[in-house]
C-alpha cells in the first residue's frame, strides 16, 4: 500500500507543478497597435447621435469630459486597434481596451461585443475616442483579459 501511496503522492505533485507552469507563463502579448484619425465633421449624422445621446443620458460608453459638447467640426475620432497574440493553451475571454483620456478627450465608444482571444492564436481589439481636434493620437492604453476566470492586464503607450 505505501508504493501506491507514494506513486499518487509523486502524481500529484507533478500536476501541480504543471497547473503552476501553466499558470505563470499565462500571457497575452500585444504585437502590434495602430491608430486612425477621422473628423467627426466626415460623420456628422454619427456625431450628432452621439450628441444626443450625452444629453438625453443614454449614452453606453465611457464618458471622460462632462462639459457640453459642441460642434463636429472640434473634434476627431481615434480609433486604436491592438493586435495581440494568446501564447497560452486556453482562450483569453472578455478581452477590452480602455485609453486613459487627456485633456481634451470626451469619451471612449463602448464595443458592442466581448472579444476572445483564441488559444495559441491572434486577435484585434479596438477602442474608439472622441477628442478635441487639436489633440495628439499618443495614449496609454490598458489591455485587460481573463485566463480561467481570473483577471490579467497590460499597460502599453501607443505612439506614433
Amino acid at each position: 500500500m505505501r508504493p501506491v501511496a507514494i506513486i499518487l503522492l509523486i502524481i500529484c505533485l507533478g500536476m501541480i507543478g504543471f497547473t503552476g507552469f501553466l499558470y505563470f507563463n499565462a500571457n497575452v502579448v500585444i504585437t502590434d497597435i495602430d491608430c486612425i484619425a477621422v473628423d467627426a465633421g466626415d460623420q456628422a449624422e454619427y456625431f450628432q447621435g452621439l450628441k444626443d445621446q450625452i444629453e438625453a443620458g443614454t449614452f453606453v460608453g465611457t464618458p471622460f469630459n462632462t462639459a457640453e459638447v459642441g460642434k463636429a467640426e472640434e473634434y476627431q475620432f481615434y480609433s486604436y486597434t491592438v493586435h495581440v497574440a494568446n501564447d497560452t493553451f486556453i482562450k483569453a475571454e472578455v478581452a477590452e481596451v480602455q485609453v486613459t483620456p487627456m485633456n481634451g478627450d470626451v469619451l471612449q465608444l463602448a464595443e458592442e461585443n466581448a472579444r476572445t482571444i483564441p488559444a495559441r492564436g491572434k486577435g484585434t481589439i479596438q477602442a474608439t475616442i472622441l477628442t478635441k481636434k487639436e489633440m495628439h493620437n499618443v495614449r496609454e492604453l490598458m489591455v485587460t483579459y481573463y485566463l480561467w476566470g481570473l483577471p490579467f492586464s497590460a499597460r502599453v503607450t501607443y505612439s506614433e
